[in-house]
């Protein structure tokens, strides 16, 4: 009898709680089949809560021109007020109450050459989702309204090419941003962080974005970054970056400036990428330490550097050139109106066959070896420039003329060749001329001393060439009385 009461009371709770699944499936199936049987209030929660927003179409106005209001720059209202399409105007607005329930609206070939969203949206109060493409306006002459509903804005196609920060600083609402395909050079860092903290994604891809502006914010900031949607998609289109991706140049420009800002010789330097090369997208680098009062060369220079300028200083040697390994790659160096007086250290180097560019003008060399520089420009297959001019050169005989056949040979390298003086009178340091102008008369006949001298050797030289002339009939006359008369010279008989 017990275990026939255990057995019924186990069968009544296995039934009631198949009635009470029945009872679920039947009410969650006539939700599903019946949605609008929810209350209001919780589809005003649903639609809150949802992260989706308007989606925004895409090159909706493909062709607008044929369309029959762009005659006249008209409207059309969709079959429902909440969608709205103006082709080259909206000329047929006043008055209409399909403004204030307007939900999509779409603008196509804006006649004006700017666009004023203040008063041409201020009555679409209701507005969820706003297009505009196919435009030739340049800016907008005031800030968005209000709009309280606008969740998604597409202004694609365009000649727009300048936005403030504060442009959709009023959009409380806003998720999507497209200002893809327009005319946009730059763009403020604080625009994302005056947008709602609901928004969730900007595009900016197709427009000539200037790369030589500051966009660091991009990485610096990682959390607004993530809502640039397609920021792996930006080129460049500047002279110095052109076609190269956008990261990848910011990401070297941090990169340079936190290199150079760590490293004692070079905080007070400006640091600056000049090129990124193309198919291996090596980064090149200028380093400038010009007007800073440098004594020596800086010992550090960042990798890749390829240009120096460090002119105005007071450096007196070249020695990190010939062996300091961070000088390899510089190909240009800048060391105009410094203190150098001597570059011999740098013969059969592997910087002087290399370099690209040399300044030297406006410091104190007075001689070098010439025939060492004259190996190395013609050695040299990537020598485009070297400047001499604005140094106290001393001319004497012998390096006057080999510095003037310098200058004349390598005068397409040496541009400043014929700005190139030098002294060559001993007792007068002031008197200049230009090395291309001077003859070896000029230079080689110094003084009476000198003048002298060169006779005495001429003298030299005409009596040595008598004795040779001498020496050579005397043997033509001992050959021929040998030879006709079987005598020989008186000389030979008196030998042992």
């Amino acid at each position: 009898m017990t275990m026939y009461k255990q057995n019924v009371f186990i069968n009544e709770i296995s039934y009631v709680k198949t009635i009470f699944c029945l009872l679920l499936l039947i009410r969650a199936s006539t939700a599903t089949l019946r949605p609008h049987a929810e209350s209001s209030t919780d589809m005003a929660v649903l639609q809150l809560a949802s992260t989706t927003p308007t989606p925004i179409p895409v090159h909706s106005c493909s062709n607008w021109t044929a369309a029959p209001e762009a005659a006249v720059g008209n409207c059309r209202f969709g079959k429902q007020a909440a969608q709205i399409s103006c082709y080259g105007g909206m000329n047929n607005t006043a008055q209409q109450r399909e403004l204030l329930l307007a939900e999509q609206l779409l603008l196509c070939g804006w006649p004006q050459l700017v666009f004023n969203p203040h008063r041409e949206l201020q009555q679409f109060t209701q507005l969820r989702s706003l297009t505009i493409e196919n435009s030739g306006f340049k800016e907008f002459v005031f800030d968005f309204p209000e709009l309280f509903y606008l969740q998604a804005i597409n202004i694609s196609w365009t000649n727009l090419s300048h936005i403030t920060a504060h442009t959709f600083k009023q959009m409380f609402s806003l998720k999507i941003l497209d200002l893809r395909w327009n005319q946009l050079m730059q763009l403020e860092g604080p625009l994302l962080q005056l947008l709602p903290r609901s928004f969730e994604q900007l595009y900016l891809g197709g427009n000539p974005w200037n790369c030589t502006s500051q966009f660091n914010w991009m990485l610096l900031q990682p959390e607004k970054a993530r809502m640039l949607a397609d920021r792996e998609e930006l080129l460049c289109t500047d002279r110095k970056f052109k076609e190269r991706q956008m990261l990848l140049v910011m990401h070297y420009e941090l990169l340079l400036k936190s290199e150079c800002e760590s490293h004692s010789d070079l905080q007070n330097c400006s640091c600056v990428m000049h090129h990124i090369i193309p198919k291996s997208h090596i980064p090149l680098y200028t380093v400038n330490c010009s007007h800073l009062q440098f004594q020596r060369l800086p010992d550090y220079l960042p990798a890749n550097t390829t240009t120096l300028l460090i002119n105005n200083n007071e450096i007196s040697d070249v020695n990190p050139l010939r062996d300091n390994p961070h000088y390899r790659h510089v190909v240009d160096v800048h060391l105009q109106h410094n203190l150098i007086s001597n570059i011999d250290i740098l013969e059969d180097t592997f910087w002087l066959e290399h370099f690209r560019l040399f300044n030297l003008r406006g410091n104190r060399l007075r001689k070098l070896q010439v025939y060492a520089l004259d190996n190395a420009l013609n050695e040299n297959e990537n020598v485009n420039l070297l400047l001499l001019s604005k140094n106290p050169w001393h001319c004497n005989c012998k390096f006057g003329m080999r510095l003037r056949e310098l200058l004349t040979k390598y005068k397409d390298i040496v541009r400043d060749a014929w700005n190139v003086s030098c002294t060559y009178m001993q007792d007068d340091e002031l008197r200049l001329s230009k090395v291309l102008m001077l003859s070896r008369q000029d230079i080689c006949n110094i003084g009476a001393e000198n003048e002298t001298r060169i006779h005495y050797l001429d003298w030299l030289n005409g009596v040595m060439a008598s004795l040779i002339i001498l020496i050579l009939g005397k043997l033509a006359y001992d050959y021929y009385f040998y030879k006709y008369h079987n005598r020989v010279p008186w000389i030979v008989l008196k030998l042992p």
